[in-house]
């Protein structure tokens, strides 16, 4: 049977506590304060698959939103050259109006197709007696 001092009650310090278990045979050390090292933390499995999870939505959201930028850019461009062609259209269409209503070709047509002249002399303004327009409505209301 081992002797009272080969043992180790609690821990392996000698020193003054382990003179006081060789005193004193039934003597039992006290227990130090240790700082025990925690082990490593697992994570879970479905933890991890949680944020892979997330990490994968948001990679998807933001390339979702890339290309949908993307496509709006190009509609954007192409209703920019749009509005450009429009615009050069109805100046071509502005210039052609102010070339066909001009007084000159006008007037050219209307002596050619029309056979209108010119006056040569100032039209003469004459008056209209009252007396005789009420005949004229008078007999026609007859």
């Amino acid at each position: 049977m081992p002797k009272f001092d080969d043992r180790q009650i609690y821990n392996n310090a000698l020193g003054a506590a382990g003179e006081n278990q060789q005193v004193n045979p039934g003597y039992a050390l006290p227990r130090q304060n240790v700082r025990r090292v925690n082990a490593k933390k697992r994570t879970k499995t479905s933890n991890i698959v949680a944020i892979l999870f997330m990490v994968a939505a948001v990679a998807l959201l933001y390339v979702g939103n890339v290309i949908a930028v993307n496509n709006l850019a190009k509609e954007v461009n192409d209703l920019n050259a749009r509005h450009s062609q429009v615009i050069s259209t109805n100046e071509v269409i502005k210039a052609e109006i102010n070339r066909k209503a001009s007084l000159e070709r006008i007037s050219l047509m209307a002596q050619e197709k029309l056979s209108m002249t010119n006056p040569k002399e100032a039209p003469v303004w004459f008056e209209v007696d009252q007396e005789k327009v009420n005949e004229i409505q008078e007999q026609v209301r007859q």
